[in-house]
């Protein structure tokens, strides 16, 4: 199913007040295919080819890192423009904040690009609702990746 959230309207896209644990950044050239074989080994091809794709557009990828080490990533623009994620964080890392830092980021990114709305394909909207309000597109339970292959 596919979600829209406004990101011209959302308190969750305020700064945060407290400090950050993880670095939230952009991978930089020499780093591309340390952070693309990690999201592969981390989780699948697909979410390493969507990276990939997001990086090469408009480098909207980001990647959390902890003690210089990767433990997250997240990206926009990776399937076709206006679309948020994969949101990936490492088993290590998980329940610790990191996945809501690369959701604030890279939203505040979309909205600072100029999107109005980000769209977030998921079956994991439980996650996606603990911090937005997301309007569920009707008649998208097959999404963009209907008719894939492979």
């Amino acid at each position: 199913m596919d979600y829209l959230v406004k990101l011209y309207q959302n308190a969750f896209l305020e700064p945060l007040s407290v400090a950050e644990t993880i670095t939230i950044r952009k991978p930089i050239g020499t780093e591309k295919h340390v952070v693309l074989d990690w999201i592969g080994a981390q989780f699948n091809q697909r979410w390493q080819s969507e990276a990939a794709t997001a990086y090469s557009r408009h480098n909207s990828l980001f990647i959390a890192v902890h003690d210089k080490e990767i433990v997250g990533f997240a990206c926009y623009d990776g399937t076709a423009k206006g679309f948020f994620g994969p949101l990936g964080v490492s088993e290590f890392a998980r329940e610790k904040g990191v996945g809501k830092q690369l959701l604030r980021k890279t939203l505040n990114a979309m909205k600072e690009a100029g999107y109005g709305y980000a769209i977030i394909p998921t079956n994991s909207e439980d996650y996606y609702r603990k911090y937005l309000d997301l309007i569920e597109i009707n008649g998208s339970e097959k999404s963009i990746y209907h008719d894939m292959v492979g």
